[in-house]
């Protein structure tokens, strides 16, 4: 039993931790953009102002983890800064790490212009953790009336500094092994068997949407695995960041001699989310009950746009996820044959977010007006195949079992009918009371909660009220799929209980 509580509890901790990477991974569409729009046009400035944010991830990751995980943006983002500062310094001068040293890359690198290890993301997200942790359990603490000045949030900062200072001594010699183990990752993921590790990737990546543990699962693959030297000797990582490189340095083939087809763990969505979950949308409309097609017709087509528009499928997947398990299964499998099938067939798509028309746009239609070789149209040769499959096993399979999708059900309730007010004050309700919430957030399309009894929680009333899935993480995680509306259905809550 202790054994399934400490995993339960991991999944909790783990769940916080991926919703503290959207915040600095929903700032690269902009960077994305910045560097396709520079290309395309010829416009140097554009594309040094986008890549000067590829360049300087591991300072973004540290200040946006931090704010994602702590309850006070400004303290937070002030003390990861200060992390990263004092333990890269303090790596530098313990190993001895000069600038020459630094651009040569491989296991040294220059960040925010110290001379320091090759951490990538990870180091700052590192320091986003260690600040995030200081803030919630120092903020509130009293020292003795003479120290009274730096009582509270001033010292925050001040343990954040002393325990990097820590974390700069020991991470020389911890540092190493993790390098080592993804390193060897590395070598497998970007190995002989390319096609079995995209099949992996998309199957996995789907398969933790329930949870949200999928922002866990990508950033390895776009931020570490693999590396590709640039033309001034720079050594970087990752298959986002490799393909935003090449774009910017006119590597029209997406490969080099050191890393090999960019955007293979990146372009095996556009399929799905152009293509096959639109198509499942419309066979759920079609398999409504007759009396409720309406209602059904607003839940799907608006589900249905901002997955082709956007990429953000979760207003998809929840309305077949939990209440079909075999349509899981399957959804899950297809992403992985959709990734595979989109490498074989020589794809170079990026995102810089996710996987919808603008991306699409952005990063495989543009690109490929200029030479680089995107093979943008295999989106459509995959996807048009992948939307008939689709359609027909999701209206087999509804009618089949009788799964209670958007319009097969007695009642059906649409949020949109609400304004963010109506929807926390029942929200709340439905938690239990303000009393049983312990802290609100959320990521794109989710409430992010922790309550102290979660029992006390009515999920058929949350989704009475037009929640699109109901997820329960750990003992006292809870996820509420709500759509684009769930940061401001968050920040009402917020509002309302003081927290």
């Amino acid at each position: 039993m202790s054994l399934i509580s400490g995993f339960v509890k991991s999944l909790s901790k783990l769940s916080m931790i991926g919703r503290a990477l959207m915040l600095p991974i929903s700032l690269l569409p902009a960077a994305g953009l910045l560097l396709a729009f520079g290309d395309k046009f010829h416009l140097p400035l554009m594309m040094n102002a986008g890549g000067v944010i590829f360049d300087n991830l591991p300072m973004l990751f540290a200040i946006g983890s931090a704010v994602g995980l702590a309850s006070e943006s400004g303290i937070a983002a002030l003390s990861a800064a200060v992390s990263v500062f004092v333990t890269n310094i303090t790596i530098s001068t313990v190993l001895g790490i000069t600038p020459e040293m630094a651009s040569q890359g491989g296991k040294y690198a220059m960040v925010v212009g110290i001379p320091t290890l090759q951490m990538g993301v990870f180091g700052g997200l590192i320091c986003g953790i260690l600040a995030a942790w200081c803030y919630n359990r120092f903020h509130a603490m009293q020292l003795p009336e003479f120290l009274g000045f730096f009582s509270g949030k001033r010292f925050v900062a001040i343990a954040t500094a002393c325990l990097s200072f820590v974390l700069g001594l020991l991470l020389p010699y911890i540092w190493q092994h993790i390098q080592a183990g993804i390193d060897a990752l590395s070598l497998i993921v970007n190995g002989d068997n390319q096609a079995a590790s995209t099949f992996i990737f998309g199957l996995v990546e789907r398969a933790l949407i329930p949870l949200g543990l999928h922002h866990i699962w990508y950033p390895s693959f776009w931020y570490s695995f693999g590396d590709y030297t640039t033309q001034a000797g720079q050594v970087i990582h990752g298959d986002q960041t490799i393909w935003f490189k090449m774009l910017e340095e006119g590597v029209k083939s997406f490969s080099s001699d050191t890393y090999q087809n960019a955007g293979k763990f990146m372009q095996g969505e556009f399929p799905l989310m152009l293509f096959a979950l639109p198509a499942a949308c419309l066979a759920m409309y079609h398999e409504a009950h007759t009396k409720n097609k309406k209602i059904a017709s607003g839940i799907l087509f608006s589900a249905a746009l901002t997955c082709f528009l956007t990429g953000i499928t979760e207003p998809v997947e929840f309305t077949f996820i939990f209440v079909a398990p075999i349509l899981y299964v399957f959804n899950a499998i297809m992403a992985g044959l959709a990734y595979m099938t989109m490498f074989l067939l020589h794809a170079h798509i990026a995102k810089s977010f996710s996987a919808g028309f603008i991306d699409y746009l952005s990063f495989g239609i543009v690109p490929s007006l200029n030479g680089y070789q995107t093979n943008f149209l295999n989106a459509v040769i995959v996807g048009i195949p992948m939307a008939l499959i689709y359609y027909f096993t999701f209206r087999y399979v509804i009618r089949r079992f009788d799964v209670k999708t958007p319009g097969r059900t007695e009642v059906t309730s649409d949020a949109k009918d609400k304004t963010d007010t109506e929807l926390a004050n029942e929200i709340i309700a439905l938690l239990g009371g303000a009393h049983n919430i312990d802290s609100v957030g959320s990521c794109i399309t989710r409430l992010r909660l922790e309550v102290a009894n979660s029992e006390k929680v009515d999920k058929d009333g949350l989704n009475g009220v037009g929640a699109r899935g109901v997820v329960f993480v750990g003992d006292n995680g809870i996820q509420v799929i709500f759509g684009a509306r769930a940061q401001f259905i968050a920040q009402t809550m917020s509002t309302m209980i003081g927290k």
